[in-house]
């Protein structure tokens, strides 16, 4: 099944599409919801406030993601022929709108990591690891199903 499944999804531009923009909204959306950061923060010294994306609050901010990820992306796909920079041009165009929706939402004071002394809010690491392992995700999605040309050795010489 994988044989199958891969191919069609290098060849296709709407499997690839959809293929990039899981690859970008899974992790982001997973790192900004999951308690594994929560987990990890509690063993910080000190009151450690977090706001984590949950179901209710969360939708808006998802659907925000997906319109500008996709808006961004079937605007600038046909006039820049790189896949990479597509991509990162949407992820960059995502983040933005979830930042001014988040901040729309919860307010501004949720970006301060140490809001009142001895209290230490863990949302922008929480944001900045989401950041990071989204577009790392995504970066190599694009790098996997970007067109590749044939270098081979068969191939310069001839012989295929």
């Amino acid at each position: 099944m994988t044989k199958k499944f891969i191919p069609s999804t290098t060849s296709s531009r709407i499997a690839s599409s959809v293929a990039l923009f899981i690859s970008f909204a899974v992790p982001f959306t997973w790192m900004l919801s999951t308690g594994l950061v929560w987990a990890a923060a509690r063993k910080i010294p000190g009151s450690v406030s977090d706001t984590s994306i949950s179901f209710p609050t969360g939708i808006p901010l998802v659907i925000i993601i997906f319109i500008s990820w996709w808006a961004v992306f079937f605007v600038s796909h046909r006039a820049v022929k790189s896949k990479l920079r597509v991509t990162l041009v949407s992820n960059l165009a995502a983040v933005l709108a979830f930042c001014a929706c988040f901040t729309f939402q919860f307010g501004a004071a949720e970006w301060n990591p140490v809001p009142d002394p001895g209290l230490i809010n863990i949302f922008p690491i929480r944001f900045a690891l989401a950041v990071l392992i989204a577009f790392a995700c995504s970066m190599f999605a694009a790098l996997y199903l970007a067109p590749r040309t044939d270098n081979s050795i068969a191939s310069n010489l001839g012989l295929q």
